[in-house]
């Protein structure tokens, strides 16, 4: 059985049809790869691997993060998946397909953004 929304009073710009489904385009949009052309995402995680949680973690604490409907804020993959393909990251690889020396690496890069992140900040 298919959980129905509770009705809300529309008061944005456009159709009432369009943001109602939102949230349904931004999971297709993280799914299919985000800002990015490349069409597969690098930032899809294992929830049982604890590096894997760790590293949402840091998204988290170095506010790479978007807003959800339902859940507030959540780690932002598709920002995730562009640091991975990108040449800052010391990995080129999608999170999934890392070995835990490689999940390191990445895991000291994150926590070198949260330094920086947190340390301007003080300023």
């Amino acid at each position: 059985m298919t959980a129905t929304k509770k009705p809300q009073i529309y008061s944005g710009t456009g159709s009432a049809v369009d943001n109602y489904n939102k949230p349904e385009k931004q999971l297709k949009t993280i799914l299919e790869g985000g800002r990015s052309h490349s069409k597969s995402n690098w930032g899809l995680f294992d929830k049982t691997n604890s590096q894997h949680k760790y590293v949402l973690s840091l998204l988290r604490q170095a506010q790479w993060v978007v807003p959800n409907e339902r859940y507030g804020e959540v780690p932002d993959l598709a920002r995730l998946s562009e640091f991975l393909k990108s040449e800052k990251s010391p990995v080129n690889k999608p999170l999934k397909s890392m070995f835990p020396e490689e999940i390191s690496k990445i895991i000291i890069a994150l926590e070198g953004i949260v330094k920086t992140v947190h340390s301007s900040k003080k300023r």
